[in-house]
């Protein structure tokens, strides 16, 4: 073989080449544009509650994180990955519950029933999923209750 010999490149007729990639990284952009923009217009809220719903929304999500990587090096992948599933869906839960007690007195007279369904959810998704255990993920439902002890004790 011809070490100085030219590679051909061949091209499918009717491709663009040179158009996809600029292309791509324009709806990339877009994206994060308006990711960015949901950000900002989170977190550029004075409003108090807002603020202590991301606070312990931050809070939970790092102690699940610690949490599943711990308990996933001691004890198993299995485990760790169902506790942090687990800790993803009492997260979702504390935001319907946040959402639904934000909205008494504006539209509602009372709590809804709706965030109820994440536990129940999380335990046949457990059931049902052979690489998710039961007990591990509702160990990991419940961490955001030692999240919300350890902020308010801060304060």
């Amino acid at each position: 073989m011809d070490s100085n010999r030219k590679k051909i490149v061949e091209h499918l007729p009717g491709k663009n080449v040179h158009g996809s990639p600029t292309q791509g990284n324009s709806f990339i952009n877009k994206t994060k544009l308006v990711f960015a923009s949901q950000f900002q217009k989170l977190f550029s809220k004075n409003d108090e509650y807002t603020k202590l719903q991301i606070t312990i929304f931050g809070i939970t999500f790092i102690v699940a994180i610690l949490v599943a990587s711990i308990t996933g090096i001691i004890i198993g992948y299995t485990f760790g990955f169902s506790v942090f599933i687990g800790a993803i869906a009492g997260i979702f839960y504390l935001r319907l519950l946040a959402k639904s007690i934000g909205k008494i007195g504006k539209e509602s007279n009372g709590v809804s029933q709706l965030q109820l369904l994440v536990p129940v959810c999380l335990f046949l998704f457990a059931s049902k999923l052979g690489s998710l255990d039961i007990f591990p993920a509702m160990i990991g439902f419940f961490i955001y209750k030692p999240s919300l002890i350890f902020y308010f004790s801060r304060s």
